[in-house]
């Protein structure tokens, strides 16, 4: 499985987005090269660069750290009861994520807590 994430290196750090533009301020206006400031601030290669790029395409709101929404249909799948919208969009829902196994060439066998995902190419397509 590999190593544990997060056992190496440096822990990561939160930069504030004035301390972002700060940095890409002295790549675009006091014209230090990425290496350089990744020497002197120890980033990782390549992290100035998006910062820069960010910047560049949508301003100062490309520097703000972005939320991460996560899986929306995790409540309605622990919700108890219902209302028929939210029971309609959790069906569509479990159909596409149905499709979208059915394409990539799994098979459900099984139900609720036992269902397995078999990949088609292991199955036996004969009937006996």
């Amino acid at each position: 499985m590999g190593r544990p994430k997060g056992t190496t290196g440096t822990k990561r750090r939160k930069w504030t987005s004035d301390q972002k533009l700060s940095i890409v301020k002295l790549h675009l206006e006091a014209h230090w090269s990425y290496p350089e400031i990744e020497r002197e601030y120890k980033l990782n290669p390549g992290i100035v660069y998006a910062w820069v790029t960010r910047y560049l395409n949508e301003g100062i709101d490309g520097l703000n750290p972005k939320s991460n929404q996560g899986n929306t249909m995790v409540s309605l799948y622990k919700k108890k009861l219902l209302t028929e919208d939210e029971a309609l969009r959790l069906e569509n829902f479990k159909l596409k994520v149905e499709n979208a196994r059915l394409k990539k060439g799994y098979r459900v066998k099984g139900v609720g807590s036992k269902k397995e995902y078999i990949p088609t190419s292991k199955m036996n397509t004969k009937l006996s």
